[in-house]
Order: structure tokens, then C-alpha cells, then sequence
């Protein structure tokens, strides 16, 4: 697990990063990114993934962005989108960090709640993870939700709030 993820974090959140390691490998990824960690929190029934709903992003709505930014980038480079099993990659090692999600994490906003209780941060640790998901400015993840038409800072104002 990153180096970011201190012990007092609470199951829920190592549950939802656990289940983002299960998504990459399941997908034939060969490292978890942040992509991986934002379908995991759409399924997690987590009040955050409730907000995402909300923005028509559960998980078949992240799937479904996720895919729309793939075929894009293909079409950008002249290449006809292709079957997503044909872009899985082969072998059955557990995939490696991958850098987007070690940001994700390190951009999370685990430290703003430090006068709630132990048991109100855990609560809240899975939201501020998506927050760092969604602070992204490169990458995979910001393309996917900009060519979906979702506005990533409506999605910060809100989870910053609960």
C-alpha cells in the first residue's frame, strides 16, 4: 500500500484501495492508478460515491467516461478504438503502484479534518481520497471527466463540505 496511507485510516478506506488493487488487476493493468481508485470508490456505497452518483458517475458511469477518454486519445493518435480486452496486458503478477494514484493520495485531503474526532475522519477518509482523485490536473482521470462534461470542482465544493 502507498507510503501515504498512515495506519489510523480506518477498513473503509484500505477496503476501497484494496478493492482499486482487485479493479487493475482485474483489467489486466499492469499498475493501480487513480482511475482504478475512482471505480473503487463508485462501488463502495460510501457517502462519497453517493456525490459521484449525483454527478451521473457511479460506476458504470466512471466505466463509461474511463472508456469515452480511451477512444478519444486512440482517434487523437489515428487509431480506431479497439476491444478493451485486446488492450489488457498479459501475465498474472499483482500490478505496481502506479504514480497517478500515489498523487491522488498525496493530494488527498486527509490533514483538513484534524479537529474531528478519530471516528468522524474515518468516516470522512474515503471522500477526501476521491478529492485527491479529483485535484488532478494531468492525466487520465481529469481528460476522462472534462470529455464527460462533469465539473470536478462542483465535486471538491461538495465533499469538502460534509
Amino acid at each position: 500500500m502507498p507510503e501515504q496511507l498512515h495506519e489510523d485510516l480506518g477498513v473503509s478506506l484500505k477496503a476501497v484501495i484494496i478493492r482499486a488493487i482487485d479493479e487493475a488487476a482485474r483489467r489486466g493493468a499492469t499498475k493501480v492508478e487513480a482511475e482504478h481508485l475512482l471505480l473503487s470508490i463508485a462501488a463502495s456505497g460510501d457517502v462519497a460515491a453517493g456525490i459521484l452518483a449525483d454527478a451521473g458517475l457511479d460506476y458504470a458511469g466512471v466505466e463509461g467516461a474511463l472508456r469515452g477518454e480511451r477512444e478519444h486519445a486512440l482517434r487523437s493518435a489515428g487509431v480506431e478504438p479497439v476491444a478493451e480486452e485486446r488492450l489488457r496486458a498479459t501475465g498474472n503478477s499483482r500490478p505496481a503502484w502506479g504514480a497517478s494514484i500515489r498523487e491522488a493520495l498525496k493530494r488527498g485531503n486527509f490533514t483538513a479534518r484534524r479537529d474531528r474526532s478519530r471516528a468522524e475522519r474515518e468516516r470522512l477518509a474515503i471522500a477526501d481520497s476521491l478529492i485527491g482523485v479529483l485535484r488532478a490536473d494531468l492525466g487520465t482521470v481529469p481528460r476522462a471527466l472534462a470529455y464527460a462534461g462533469v465539473d470536478r470542482a462542483a465535486l471538491i465544493t461538495r465533499l469538502e463540505q460534509l
